[in-house]
């Protein structure tokens, strides 16, 4: 919860920089499980929920896709969540019993270019609403959407089949920004549409800083293509040992084997070179560590603090013996 005082400070901190961000989260945002807690839990989990609302209502969200996990307290709460905020929830495949779509499937934010938001989850069960299958879900309103925007980005809530799918598909994404998965990207990666993870610990908040010349030419992501000069670069110096004047192709001109693992990481420099100079559309990656370091905005700490006092109190003031507990004790860690 503490991340959403220095999410706040980090993001002021761009925006000192005239910079007009675009604040997206791609879901699971309010609850950690999907399925209900029971008890002083469940008070203490609606909480916390209504303090992330309370929050982003005054950080800011363009777009929010909504997740199997935000679903975990049933539709109605759901609702009760989305009537307390000022940011659009949506999803192009969460439908109702009559197959009805409960939310918005997009959003379309306009700064100098048009950037439209898809919201998506992979296939889940749940009593009170039913999820259509992603990508068929997505196939039908695609074209649609490009017609009115400039560029399009996923917000999916998605399983690693799901987007295994949609990078074989021909399904035209521009980027992906996706929730429901433990790693964290060091970059878009080298698939077809460029793919962010944040992984599900929140520790971090990513920052994408997009160059739009021309759209439906692609997007060239400048951090994994360094990254892959990086890499590169770094094995053939290892091969050098030292001797920085060595030429490697004549020293192991024997070798066979390592002969062509110098062509090999040769040819990915080339490549992440010319990609880099004949890029017209360019996206960079930058992540931003919410650790203690960074200062926690005021305001937002308030309303955490505040939140954190409420579930204080649900919970009820510790035993007289609590504190005298040690590791090992049966109670060690609970209050009666």
């Amino acid at each position: 919860m503490g991340g959403l005082a220095r999410k706040a400070t980090i993001l002021d901190e761009i925006k000192s920089k005239d910079f007009s961000p675009i604040i997206v989260d791609a879901g699971n945002l309010f609850f950690k499980n999907n399925k209900p807690t029971i008890g002083l839990n469940n008070d203490i989990s609606k909480i916390n929920a209504e303090v992330i609302v309370n929050s982003f209502n005054i950080i800011g969200c363009d777009a929010f896709s909504i997740g199997e996990n935000d679903l975990s307290n049933g539709i109605d709460y759901l609702f009760q969540l989305q009537n307390d905020s000022n940011f659009p929830f949506i999803s192009a495949n969460i439908v109702d019993k009559n197959n009805k779509l409960i939310f918005k499937p997009y959003t379309i934010v306009e700064r100098d270019i048009r950037i439209a938001f898809i919201g998506l989850a992979s296939m889940f069960t749940h009593s009170d609403i039913s999820v259509l299958d992603p990508l068929i879900s997505l196939s039908k309103i695609i074209n649609e959407i490009r017609e009115k925007s400039d560029l399009v980005v996923l917000l999916f809530n998605s399983i690693d089949e799901d987007i295994i799918k949609l990078q074989n598909s021909d399904i035209n994404i521009d980027l992906i920004i996706r929730s429901k998965s433990k790693k964290r990207s060091n970059d878009g990666g080298k698939k077809r549409i460029p793919e962010y993870s944040l992984g599900d610990r929140g520790k971090y908040i990513y920052q994408l800083d997009l160059s739009l010349s021309q759209s439906g030419l692609g997007i060239t992501d400048i951090t994994s293509q360094n990254n892959i000069i990086k890499n590169a670069q770094k094995r053939l110096d290892r091969m050098k040992k030292g001797n920085n004047e060595i030429n490697l192709k004549e020293f192991y001109k024997d070798d066979e084997q390592t002969l062509n693992r110098i062509l090999g990481y040769e040819r990915q420099l080339d490549l992440a070179e010319s990609k880099l100079e004949d890029a017209n559309n360019t996206i960079e990656l930058t992540a931003h560590e919410l650790g203690k370091n960074v200062v926690s905005r005021s305001d937002i700490l308030r309303i955490v603090d505040e939140g954190k006092e409420k579930t204080t109190f649900i919970k009820g003031p510790p035993t007289k013996d609590a504190k005298d507990r040690k590791p090992g004790d049966p109670h060690y860690g609970h209050n009666h």
